[in-house]
């Protein structure tokens, strides 16, 4: 991976939302190949991945100027999708405030002011973490993803391929896993209209072998850190605002929240759970080892 020092203005590059959305693909995309080291980035002062304008209109084979670039955040979405919820009792601030509000995954009850902060920076955010869950469910339930209509890749760059099976579906692309004779390869094909396509081409190999299970295995461990990527940089995108619009004590918490509900969106429950199966077998082999 490729990350240069961070530019002097965010006028020099573009966020990984807003390229995306120039280039007309998903920020999968863009996150997976700037971890590939095919594409290079800058990391702005709030932590947020960012791409330099002169890599934009590389990938582009156009001038910033020409390129359609619109506000990328999404409108604030409905109260009760933010998950909060009003609790008996409560801690009393010393401004009088009681802080008896909670979000999802996060033990710390907040006051009414700082719920505003979670709305306002989760808000900026939300649209971006429907996306991460539902390419981690497909991720993790492969059986479920739906099946692209391509039957068949077909373009002059790489050939003819036979397509076998879809890993992805990303929306503006899908990954799928095709055939040659006895080769096999992890192909993103893209929408014929995006301007990444059209300046790049529609189909592009990014992995290949001849051992279909390893293949497919190899691009899930892949797709899992660029899940993981996502979900950082969606925390340093809310934590820019948070910045932005509050201070003191309650922004660390603030950011604490989103940050801890963004990195719970992408983890690995089957990890998770088996680590904590052989702490637990631990526990029992150490305990039967005890004598009281």
């Amino acid at each position: 991976m490729t990350v240069l020092n961070e530019p002097s203005s965010e006028t020099e590059a573009l966020t990984i939302d807003k390229c995306a959305a120039a280039l007309g693909i998903h920020e999968f995309s863009l996150l997976s190949r700037i971890q590939s080291g095919d594409i290079t980035a800058a990391r702005l002062r709030s932590g947020e991945m960012a791409i330099p304008i002169g890599e934009v209109e590389r990938l582009s084979r156009s001038s910033i100027h020409s390129l359609a670039i619109a506000n990328a955040n999404a409108p604030a979405p409905a109260n009760d999708r933010f998950g909060i919820q009003k609790q008996s009792g409560g801690l009393t601030r010393n401004n009088g405030e009681a802080a008896n509000l909670t979000v999802p995954d996060y033990s710390a009850r907040f006051t009414e002011s700082e719920i505003d902060g979670y709305r306002a920076a989760f808000g900026a955010i939300a649209a971006e973490f429907d996306s991460l869950t539902g390419l981690k469910k497909q991720l993790d339930k492969p059986s479920q993803v739906r099946a692209s209509s391509e039957k068949e890749i077909c373009t002059s760059e790489i050939g003819v391929w036979q397509v076998r099976s879809t890993l992805l579906n990303l929306g503006q692309s899908d990954i799928l896993l095709c055939q040659r004779k006895n080769e096999f390869a992890v192909i993103e094909r893209f929408r014929d209209d995006s301007l990444f396509a059209k300046a790049n081409r529609n189909a592009q190999i990014l992995l290949d072998g001849n051992d279909p299970v390893k293949l497919a295995n190899e691009f899930k461990e892949n797709a899992q850190l660029t899940l993981e990527f996502m979900a950082s940089n969606l925390t340093a995108k809310a934590q820019k605002i948070i910045w932005q619009q509050y201070a003191g004590d309650r922004s660390e918490r603030l950011v604490e929240a989103i940050s801890e509900r963004c990195r719970l969106a992408v983890s690995n429950e089957e990890a998770l759970s088996h680590m904590q199966d052989m702490g637990q077998s631990h526990l029992d082999s150490h305990n039967r080892g005890m004598h009281i």
